[in-house]
């Protein structure tokens, strides 16, 4: 059963999010065209701001839901419905601490904005970003029983859908009436409509768990979700100071324009970021089901497996964009919207050690492992943020994506070998230490084999068509990063696994 849900989860995620990347890519389209480069940083940096205001949820979403895996197992339905009242009551304190310390930004507001020729208030602009904002909190907790019930295809149908109505109305708008505050009211309508039809989802496939009388969250599992959450909060901290200030610091060191440009090149990672960490985070739930039964050798196969899927997947995709996203940006927008290629580089290992997070990340969360390297993210926000400015002085923009880079060592280097490794599979750092370099040079073996290939077909260029040699760039790389790979793990026990797996199911349909 749990493999039968994650499936679904993966492909519903799969058609879902390849529906919003090409809406998306509409919508940003059409905001560049109608209302130019500043709109676009403007859009860019409010954004960026008000996902730092999120560290207020201080991961009492990840906690609650942690605690939710036991008595779902149990089918406890008390317990449940007294951690989902809990779970309201924290998450609509987190929507006013939100709008507070929002608010609290509009005095600073010149500060970080800082001569952008545009005709609309900056103020409002930011008030619509973070209405938008509030708003995804108030009814969105009960979001958690569909994850914990193995449901994540039906969040992915729900956010597909808000996205594709959003990006629609707003390209409607921004075509006929060429005004931005009309595009920002649909973005906050959209996300309220969004979150009421989960609710009212949830309501009718879950009712019995929101009738009578509901029992306060027994005390034990309120200190295990304190405890958890004091951990998150620094995790929470670190997440958005290493991957949310990258706009605020290109508006401060760069300009407000560079972030634009880098908006653009961030909705392409961020849309293959997307599709590829739900499919392997989609089975989060399943995973946490299994480490209830505490079998060691059991999850660490399992993580095996996973970890060789997460690597295939990212090092294919960022290995093929990095060789075609230039031609890509070109067709799109413009040879003027062009970052340079040392700069790429930068956002495509970013976007590599990112993604490689992710199947460490399932295990670490499904375990419930948040306090134990609650000073890590410390850590690694300080020197994510000296790094940045430091190497950005000297390199531009490329050293602020260097400086997050570095900084993304902590965890790679500490908590996963010696919190997750360690403790979840009872297994030695080293041998995670080992596992992680060899990935790291197939990577870059990768990446320099496929660059001669595509060399090779730039020398002939056979065609002056940017569209043909795009898609021609593209099918090369893609062909050679999986040949390599499956070269080199052909014949390994988690690449057998995946084959039977498909071929169990063309059989079963057949």
């Amino acid at each position: 059963m749990r493999t039968k849900n994650s499936i679904y989860n993966v492909l519903g995620v799969i058609g879902l999010y390849l529906t919003k990347i090409v809406v998306n890519f509409l919508g940003k389209t059409a905001l560049i065209k109608v209302m130019g480069d500043q709109y676009n940083g403007i859009s860019g940096l409010f954004a960026n701001i008000i996902s730092v205001l999120s560290i207020a949820e201080l991961g009492i979403g990840s906690a609650i839901i942690y605690n939710l895996y036991k008595p779902v197992k149990e089918n406890d339905i008390e317990a449940i419905k007294s951690i989902m009242r809990f779970y309201r009551k924290c998450y609509h304190t987190i929507a006013l601490i939100v709008l507070m310390v929002g608010l609290c930004i509009l005095p600073f507001m010149e500060s970080i904005v800082k001569d952008v020729p545009i005709r609309d208030n900056v103020y409002t602009i930011y008030l619509f970003y973070l209405a938008d904002s509030v708003a995804s909190y108030v009814l969105s907790y009960k979001r958690s029983l569909l994850y914990v019930y193995q449901k994540n295809y039906i969040i992915s149908i729900f956010d597909a859908l808000y996205n594709l109505f959003m990006q629609v109305s707003q390209i409607i708008i921004l075509l006929l009436t060429h005004n931005f505050m009309l595009f920002l009211a649909a973005m906050v309508f959209c996300r309220v409509v969004e979150n009421v039809c989960i609710h009212i989802y949830v309501d009718r496939h879950y009712s019995f768990l929101f009738g009578g009388d509901v029992m306060p969250v027994s005390d034990s599992t309120k200190r295990d979700i304190i405890t958890k959450v004091k951990g998150l909060m620094f995790h929470n901290i670190g997440s958005y100071v290493v991957l949310g200030t990258d706009n605020i610091l290109i508006s401060k060191l760069i300009g407000v324009v560079e972030v634009g440009f880098y908006s653009n090149y961030n909705i392409i990672f961020g849309s293959l970021s997307s599709i590829l960490k739900q499919i392997v985070t989609a089975v989060q739930a399943s995973v946490g089901n299994l480490l209830v039964e505490k079998d060691y050798e059991k999850s660490y196969q399992i993580f095996r497996k996973l970890e060789l899927l997460n690597f295939w997947l990212y090092s294919v995709v960022s290995i093929s964009i990095f060789y075609v996203v230039q031609d890509f940006i070109k067709v799109w927008l413009g040879e003027r919207y062009l970052f340079s290629k040392g700069v790429v580089f930068c956002l495509v290992l970013n976007f590599w050690q990112t993604g490689m997070r992710n199947a460490m990340a399932v295990f670490k969360g499904a375990a419930g492992i948040y306090y134990e390297d609650r000073f890590i993210p410390i850590a690694e926000s300080v020197i994510n943020i000296v790094a940045s400015i430091l190497l950005a002085l000297k390199f531009g923009i490329a050293g602020i994506f260097i400086g997050t880079f570095i900084s993304s060592l902590c965890l790679f280097l500490y908590s996963y070998p010696f919190l997750v490794y360690k403790r979840v599979f009872n297994r030695k750092p080293k041998e995670y230490y080992f596992s992680l370099l060899r990935f790291t040079a197939e990577w870059v073996f990768c990446i320099t084999l496929t660059g001669t290939a595509v060399a090779g077909y730039d020398f002939l260029r056979l065609t002056s068509s940017s569209i043909v040699n795009f898609l021609i760039k593209g099918c090369l790389a893609f062909v050679s990063v999986n040949v390599i790979l499956y070269v080199v793990h052909g014949r390994s026990e988690e690449f057998k696994y995946y084959i039977d797996l498909i071929n169990c199911k063309i059989h079963k349909r057949h």
